[in-house]
């Protein structure tokens, strides 16, 4: 994301703030709009605010002449602030299509190469300045039909369409869990999940790459006949090695991942990937002696109806043990969100591949009992949007709030409103009301 400042520009003051809050609105003559290159422009989906690192929309979708583009989008006072903030040495940045400034032609150099067009402000507004600044300021109304759902239809209704797009979710994960088994051996498809979940959001594809670098097969080869804290020792030394996050004296003869490639903007203190990974390595030496699928298929037998066994042993103290002690390596909270994303898809899409309906039925149903996990960004919009800003005992499980992100990434993504079940169900209602 750009930095927020203020500067004045030709006597005018002006604030990358107040330039996002005129793009967000399309505060802009819509009939004005052209590219750096002189190429007029339509904005049909400005994009949702990014308040993490990288582009500050995600997901805009706008036409260049007769070319339609989707992709993010990146603010700044300047055309040249691109280059000075160093995005054109990003890969974050190489999905930008469009660089939103407030005067400047220079086009937006991307790593990968190529280039975004630039729009500039200045001559675009609907209104004079100070009348624009005003309404930029205003509280914002959701223009989505769907805002307020919660309002218009009820509970029952809201969480029954929840439920069902929850579990198609669930299936969508076993699916592609199915598929890749086709490819390459069950144990490493759920190593590599079960890496990616432990890289959280920032550093999800660096935690999977290391799983592909370092396959199961070899962590196994180089823990054989060792006790369970040589393994720690041996698994914790590879990972770093391979992610480049060990001094280079202390590396064995490698090609790890570029040090540049970790994300640590923003993330907290307990969440840097170093932990993490030593957390990883406190796991998976759990599993060296049975193997990580048939560990992770015992623990889901014994869990029954509950979810505790397998929490708990994806949970990794402070000092590697069991429970969750204070900076816990991998938190309750974390080893929630590897069962729901990660292995329950997975051990159900195993089960049905090795013709085991029980086991299979008993990861749907854990799932579905499953209570609701820690909000983030997606879910947390999205329950705002549908219940007016004042949150809902309706997203009361972990599948509702699946169905929540399942929504967002399916439809209003794609801005695809009309195609959306809750979208649909709200205006049968309306139809019926009428």
């Amino acid at each position: 994301m750009g930095f927020v400042k203020g500067v004045a520009i030709g006597k005018v003051e002006i604030e990358e703030r107040l330039l996002t809050r005129i793009w967000q609105r399309q505060l802009l003559a819509a009939d004005s709009l052209c590219t750096d290159s002189g190429h007029r422009l339509q904005v049909i989906y400005p994009g949702r605010e990014n308040r993490d690192s990288g582009p500050d929309f995600l997901g805009a979708v706008i036409a260049i002449e007769d070319r339609l583009l989707s992709g993010d989008v990146e603010i700044h006072l300047r055309a040249s602030d691109w280059k000075g903030h160093g995005h054109n040495r990003d890969p974050k940045y190489n999905g930008v299509i469009l660089q939103v400034v407030w005067e400047g032609e220079a086009p937006a150099e991307l790593q990968s190469g190529g280039t975004a067009p630039t729009l500039g402000l200045r001559h675009c507004l609907n209104g004079p300045l100070e009348e624009v600044r005003q309404l930029a300021c205003l509280d914002m109304v959701p223009c989505e039909p769907c805002h307020g759902a919660g309002q218009r239809l009820s509970p029952e209704e809201l969480g029954r369409l929840l439920d069902e797009v929850g579990e198609e979710r669930f299936r969508q994960k076993a699916e592609r869990f199915a598929a890749q088994m086709n490819q390459e051996a069950p144990t490493q498809v759920l190593y590599r999940g079960i890496m990616r979940a432990l890289g959280y959001t920032r550093n999800k594809e660096r935690f999977e790459e290391l799983a592909q670098r370092l396959p199961w097969a070899v962590l196994e080869g180089f823990c054989q006949g060792k006790s369970y804290s040589e393994q720690v020792k041996v698994l914790q030394s590879l990972l770093l090695d391979m992610a480049g996050l060990l001094p280079a004296g202390d590396r064995e003869d490698s090609e790890p991942l570029a040090a540049s490639r970790w994300e640590f903007f923003r993330v907290r203190p307990d969440n840097q990937p170093q932990r993490r990974l030593i957390g990883a390595a406190h796991l998976l030496a759990r599993f060296m002696g049975e193997g990580l699928l048939e560990g992770v298929t015992r623990l889901l037998r014994e869990s029954g109806s509950g979810i505790e066994p397998l929490e708990v042993g994806f949970t990794v103290g402070a000092t590697g043990i069991y429970w969750e002690g204070e900076r816990a390596l991998i938190g309750r909270s974390r080893a929630r969100e590897v069962m729901v994303n990660i292995v329950l898809p997975f051990a159900y899409a195993w089960a049905k591949a090795s013709s085991q309906p029980a086991l299979a039925e008993q990861a749907l149903v854990l799932y579905i009992r499953y209570s609701r996990l820690s909000e983030n960004q997606i879910t947390r919009g999205l329950t705002r949007l549908l219940f007016d800003g004042n949150g809902s005992k309706v997203i009361d499980s972990a599948r509702r709030q699946q169905g929540l992100i399942y929504l967002d990434k399916t439809f209003c993504f794609q801005r695809s409103c009309g195609e959306c079940p809750i979208g649909v169900r709200m205006a049968s209602a309306q139809e019926s009301r009428n």
